[in-house]
């Protein structure tokens, strides 16, 4: 067993550079969903198919693992695209089991190659990255343990997934080491980087354009051939007909000793002094002006409530512990609640929105969801004819935009070697297209089409990189990033080999309802008017 004490230093080399070793420690650690609210594999809204999700070679990756990283990637892509985010549209699941299962491999073919990671490795790892660290600057026994516990780790299974990423992190500095990276590469990367372009662009989305559907179009929809279209949809998407009820809240919770998945400075607290504290916190947020939010994130002992001001999002009854549950289902928007006790310590409440439930008919339903695919079925041919009137008149110099109900928003200065635009998103084409953008006012000559969304885009200003001030040092940085570059992109072509080999050999296996879990944890969202409408 680890005795998490110091060691004596590795060889940097072993393991890379230091914020290549802490990023291994922070592939391990994810974040906790409601994490002092529920226990999503005991409350509902997170319970996972039983069973082994994948297996590589002999070794499984179980449930609980794949929901550790499910979680990891969920949290960072609702990051990313907000109120956006379609677990089912952006594949989740599949992404997150499909990385485990290539990592996995990779782990295996390099241990077969000699590449290890030893107990000292992995408990230097732990001490030195800080995650565990007290109030005292130093590393905390009870601190991991809390995170292990709340996690659904064993210390086993949580040296093991370090070890794992060590050993992956090591074959690709072999890799990195064995790679070659020239000036001139260098000198490209510099102009790309430094060169700076600033666009502005208008965005045209095929589902929020404005069409108008007369009630005569909806009676002639609903009496011609295509009728049956409506009663298919409304029988995909009972969901949307029959609604649970659902609350929007925030919550400040503060633990004590004894509460569970209680944190290791809340675990120092009595319950009386907690119960001090949380009367005293309700005072505060009852104050007229009192920001909850801000309350929240400066007091609150749930780890995501720091950050995110307390707020839970919406969620249904069943997700939550029936103490809190009980209460803000019976508070209305605005409401802010006495102290609630929970086997996670004291919360305060406030509810900002509330979804009743509902239950639609489908007499009720029928000229709604007509109206829906009969604007559909326009919407494209007439987005695509306002589209090449915008765009006739942008060169002919007259901006009718608003007109349109659109406004022009800005990218802000972004490099012109940069794999993502602001507002526009990753998409390849779309960087080439707008780097060539060389004066002041250009437009591109066609919208961009960037998954199904039209954008009109001209440059706002450019300012080109000058390769006299690169310095001999910046130059050997460049050299250095470039080769780690080429290093991770040959990892990655190596990893698919790997995994490609090894499904050939019957060496991986992966449980369908694993890659289906987006489906199972947020429904079906394919069966739709977009589908209706085909």
């Amino acid at each position: 067993m680890f005795k998490w004490r110091k060691t004596a230093d590795l060889d940097s080399k072993a393991i890379g550079k230091s914020w290549i070793t802490y990023a291994v420690l922070g592939t391990v650690i994810v974040t906790m969903a409601f994490f002092g609210v529920c226990t999503p594999h005991e409350n509902g809204g997170f319970v996972l198919p039983t069973g082994t999700a994948a297996k590589v070679d002999g070794q499984k990756i179980d449930a609980m693992e794949f929901r550790r990283r499910y979680i990891q990637a969920s949290n960072q892509l609702e990051q990313q695209y907000k109120d956006k985010y379609d677990a089912v549209a952006l594949n989740v699941a599949p992404q997150v089991l499909n990385s485990m299962v290539q990592n996995l491999a990779m782990y295996k073919e390099a241990t077969k190659n000699g590449i290890s990671a030893s107990d000292d490795e992995v408990s230097k790892l732990i001490i030195e990255a800080k995650f565990f660290n007290g109030e005292n600057g130093k590393f905390d026994p009870q601190m991991m343990a809390n995170y292990l516990k709340n996690m659904g780790h064993t210390e086993a299974s949580f040296t093991e997934e370090i070890k794992r990423d060590i050993v992956n992190q090591k074959f690709r500095s072999f890799i990195a080491e064995t790679s070659r990276s020239s000036t001139k590469v260098a000198e490209l990367n510099y102009l790309l980087d430094d060169s700076k372009i600033d666009v502005e662009y208008l965005r045209l989305d095929p589902q929020s354009f404005p069409v108008t559907v007369a009630p005569a179009d909806v009676d002639k929809f609903l009496a011609g051939a295509e009728a049956k279209k409506v009663q298919e949809y409304y029988d995909q998407n009972k969901a949307e007909f029959n609604q649970e009820a659902k609350v929007k809240a925030r919550h400040i919770l503060i633990a004590f000793t004894g509460a569970r998945n209680a944190s290791a400075e809340a675990s120092a607290r009595s319950k009386d002094a907690a119960k001090a504290l949380a009367t005293k916190l309700l005072a505060d947020v009852k104050k007229p002006g009192a920001d909850f939010a801000a309350i929240a994130s400066k007091n609150t002992d749930e780890a995501s409530g720091k950050t995110k001001g307390g707020d839970l999002g919406f969620f249904k009854k069943d997700q939550m512990v029936k103490e809190f549950a009980n209460v803000a289902f019976a508070m209305k928007a605005g409401q802010i609640s006495d102290l609630v006790e929970s086997p996670f310590g004291f919360h305060i409440i406030r509810v900002d929105a509330v979804q009743e439930a509902k239950s639609t008919t489908f007499e009720d339903a029928k000229r709604g969801i007509a109206e829906k695919i009969v604007a559909k079925e326009r919407r494209p041919q007439l987005m695509n004819e306002k589209l090449t009137a915008l765009l006739t008149n942008l060169k002919a110099g007259k901006d009718d935009s608003a007109s349109l109900g659109l406004a022009w928003k800005e990218t802000g200065p972004f490099a012109v070697g940069a794999r993502f635009i602001p507002g526009l998103g990753p998409d390849k084409e779309a960087l080439k297209a707008v780097s060539n953008l060389k004066t002041p006012g250009q437009l591109l000559p066609e919208a961009l089409d960037i998954g199904g969304v039209k954008y009109v885009v001209r440059l706002k200003s450019r300012q080109d990189a000058d390769i006299a001030k690169l310095t001999p040092e910046k130059r050997d940085e460049l050299v250095e990033s470039a080769k780690y570059m080429e290093a991770y992109s040959l990892f990655n072509t190596i990893g698919q080999e790997i995994e490609k080999r090894y499904d050939s050999e019957g060496k991986i296996y992966k449980n369908p309802e694993f890659l289906n879990y987006d489906k199972i944890l947020h429904g079906s969202k394919t069966a739709n008017a977009d589908d209706a409408a085909q």
